[in-house]
Parts: C-alpha cells; sequence; structure tokens
C-alpha cells in the first residue's frame, strides 16, 4: 500500500521552485479527519474501484454527507470536509484526499481545452475545471465533480504542485474580483512559478493590471498567454476588450477573428457581435447573439444584447421582446433595467 505524501516531501518541492511553503496551501493534505472519514465511507470489501465508488456515493449521500456544489468555494480537502461545500476543485481535491488516505493512487486531471469564463463588468475571468483520475490497469476511470455541466473533453493528468496552482489561481480570481489586488497578483505570482504554462494565470495577471491601469503589463501578461494558446478565446476577448478601451476597433476586430468559436465562452461571441453592431451589420450581429443565446439559455447578456441591437435599428417591440426575456433571467441586470427605463421612457406619451 502506497503511503500519503508526507509534508516534509510537499515543502521541498516547493522549496525547489524558490516558493516559501507557507505560500502554498496543500488541497490534498491528509489530515486525521480526512483519513478517519475515508475509514468509514470506504467499507472493507471489494477492490480499489469499489472503493472509489462508495467514496463518491458517501459525499453526495444526504443520510451521511450531502457536499454542496459553492462555485466560490475554492477550499483545501479538509476545508471542503469541516464546511460540506465547495467548487469541483474543492470536491476533486477532497476525494482524492480521501482515496490517498486510503492507500489509492488518485491523480488530478485537467480538462482540457475547456476553461471556464466568468463575466465580470467587461472582463472575463479564467477559472479551471479539474477531475479525478484512477488508472485501473489499462483503463482511466474519471471522477467528475462538476455539478453544472456534462459538458465533457480531454483530461491531462496534472501533478500535486499543478494542482495547486489551480487552487490558487481560482482563489486569485475570488480575490480579484473583491478588490483585493495585492494579495490576488500575490497569488498569481506563485501561480506562474508553480506552473509556467497554465495560460489560464497569465491571462487573469492581464486582468488584474488592467484594473490597475497598467496597460503595457496588461499587454504582456496577454502576450505570454498567446503565445501559449494562439488562439485562447478569452484571452483574445480579454485583449480586445483592452483595444477597445483604448479606441483601437481594428485592432479588437483582429483580435477576436482570431479567437477559436468553436471553444469560446458565450462573451467572446458576444464581443464578436458588438463589433458588428458597432460596424452597422445588424444581421450578422443578430447571428452572433443568437449563437450565444443558445449556448448559454440562462444567462440574459445574449438576450440584452438582442434588444441593445433592436433598439439601434429602431425596432422597439422587438427590443422588448427581447429585454423582457434577459430581465425574466435576472431581474437585477444592471444594463436590462437601464434599457427598460429607456424604452419605457421612449414610450411614454
Amino acid at each position: 500500500m502506497a503511503l500519503p505524501a508526507r509534508a516534509d516531501a510537499w515543502e521541498r518541492a516547493l522549496q525547489r521552485k524558490g516558493i516559501a511553503p507557507q505560500d502554498v496551501p496543500n488541497p490534498i493534505e491528509i489530515t486525521p479527519r480526512v483519513a478517519e472519514t475515508a475509514r468509514l465511507w470506504s467499507g472493507g470489501g471489494g477492490g480499489e474501484v469499489d472503493q472509489l465508488r462508495r467514496l463518491q456515493s458517501a459525499l453526495y449521500d444526504p443520510g451521511r454527507f450531502h457536499l454542496v456544489y459553492d462555485a466560490g468555494a475554492t477550499l483545501t480537502a479538509s476545508e471542503a470536509l469541516e464546511a460540506g461545500r465547495g467548487n469541483c476543485v474543492a470536491s476533486t481535491s477532497l476525494f482524492i484526499a480521501l482515496a490517498r488516505s486510503r492507500g489509492i493512487h488518485v491523480k488530478p486531471g485537467y480538462v482540457t481545452p475547456r476553461a471556464v469564463g466568468e463575466k465580470r463588468g467587461d472582463l472575463v475571468y479564467v477559472t479551471t475545471h479539474v477531475v479525478a483520475v484512477f488508472q485501473n490497469f489499462q483503463r482511466a476511470i474519471v471522477f467528475d465533480f462538476y455539478r453544472e455541466s456534462e459538458e465533457s473533453g480531454h483530461v491531462a493528468p496534472i501533478d500535486d504542485l499543478t494542482l495547486a496552482a489551480l487552487y490558487l489561481n481560482n482563489r486569485a480570481v475570488d480575490r480579484l474580483s473583491r478588490g483585493a489586488l495585492e494579495e490576488a497578483e500575490h497569488d498569481f505570482d506563485i501561480v506562474v512559478r508553480l506552473a509556467p504554462e497554465f495560460v489560464a494565470a497569465h491571462a487573469n495577471l492581464g486582468v488584474l493590471r488592467r484594473r490597475r491601469g497598467e496597460v503595457s503589463g496588461a499587454f504582456d501578461a496577454y502576450r505570454k498567454a498567446l503565445a501559449l494558446e494562439p488562439h485562447n478565446p478569452i484571452v483574445l476577448g480579454n485583449l480586445a476588450a483592452l483595444y477597445t478601451s483604448l479606441g483601437r476597433p481594428r485592432d479588437a476586430r483582429a483580435a477576436l477573428e482570431l479567437a477559436d468559436l468553436g471553444s469560446a465562452t458565450i462573451y467572446t461571441i458576444l464581443a464578436r457581435g458588438d463589433l458588428e453592431l458597432a460596424d452597422g451589420r445588424y444581421d450578422d450581429a443578430l447571428k452572433l447573439y443568437r449563437r450565444a443565446a443558445r449556448a448559454g439559455p440562462r444567462l440574459p447578456e445574449p438576450y440584452v444584447a438582442i434588444a441593445r441591437l433592436e433598439q439601434a435599428r429602431g425596432r422597439p417591440e422587438e427590443a422588448r421582446r427581447a429585454l423582457d426575456r434577459a430581465l425574466k433571467l435576472s431581474p437585477s441586470h444592471e444594463e436590462g433595467l437601464r434599457m427598460d427605463r429607456e424604452l419605457r421612457g421612449a414610450n411614454a406619451p
């Protein structure tokens, strides 16, 4: 039976990269409570796969634990066990720690090409989707704890330090969105040292620098991200937003035209539509907005965009229908409410 990695081995691995161990929590640290929980949940009989299935079932059994999905909770294994909640990084880390405490070597895996984009303001932050992978002879069994989508992609096994980088990236995104820029920058700096080829960290560092008004620094971060993935739609979408803010629409269009729309988030598709709308190509813009609506049927932004388009070409009834749908999905959507006031004012006697 393989023993879990010792804490001193984790610290030595970080020190070899010039990183202070106290700066990087071990997402899959096996605490006494984690080990005892795994012993209770795994059962005594069957092989390793049977034990893993029992561990997975126990996580979502309301009579035993019932792990609640929380997109904003990037937690370590022990924190997730204590809180009873977590996102895919937290739940995967907990599952791996439980398995390894029983001597079952489960590895983290990174789902590619998928990255999860979350729009806040005019920028899209990049978070990541991870799973647990168990190699059962010639067959890899994937344990996926992403609770909001059934989409799949290629799973690339990663080492524990890269999992720590994904953990820190997601934590830094949360800090960045709350305005804790120094803490977020500290995390991103560690991430790029832990995993220099991790595109999301460079992309998010570009977001942070733009928030600070450091335009040249933002361009530098986006260049590093695009050197790794030249057609990454999230990076190119944020780069286009930066060009647009600088009054450079041609460069913004060029950036978006490089984006791989086959793997784009709805926000990149919407940005492409916005450029078509700005050029007066209403039909082309509408096609992109409708495509975004199909990709994100529960999101209000595509319908707000359609309402904006219909308003621009003098079709208030169509604008009203699209806007009503947006506000039904999100009654407090800021731009939607602003447009609602505009439309009501335009129709007032």
